[in-house]
């Protein structure tokens, strides 16, 4: 199995438990012994929508796209837009809510790991 081969593959892994743990917050079906570390929900959009742009940016062999005479990197520019998604979903859902710190969260986790990835050696 080649390097890039291992990264596609450990993209639709963490897919997989990425909308796993969507899916749990949806249904309600979350551990609650986690919401006693404070701002647990700050951090885990931090950490894991930062692993899902590393991930992602990876499997894409680091693929950029033109937008205004600039590269901007693609994958991490999908899960951004996923994001957003998933935040104006929760306007929809009565017991959850839309939220900015949220979402700031998550640009601020996907644009370090991005980075993160970008300096990562590619073979």
């Amino acid at each position: 199995m080649t390097s890039h081969q291992r990264w596609v593959f450990a993209f639709w892994v963490y897919l997989g438990i990425l909308l796993s743990i969507s899916l749990s917050a949806y249904l309600r079906v979350f551990p609650t012994q986690i919401a006693q570390i404070p701002y647990y929900d700050k951090i885990l959009h931090f950490i894991l929508l930062g692993i899902a742009a590393y991930v992602s940016y990876l499997s894409f062999n680091k693929r950029k796209i033109k937008i205004l005479n600039f590269y901007l990197p693609l994958a991490p520019l999908i899960v951004i837009l996923f994001c957003i998604l998933d935040e104006i979903t929760q306007l929809l859902v009565p017991y959850r809510s839309f939220d900015l710190v949220d979402l700031a969260c998550d640009i601020c986790g996907i644009v370090l790991f991005t980075w993160l990835a970008e300096i990562t050696p590619s073979e």
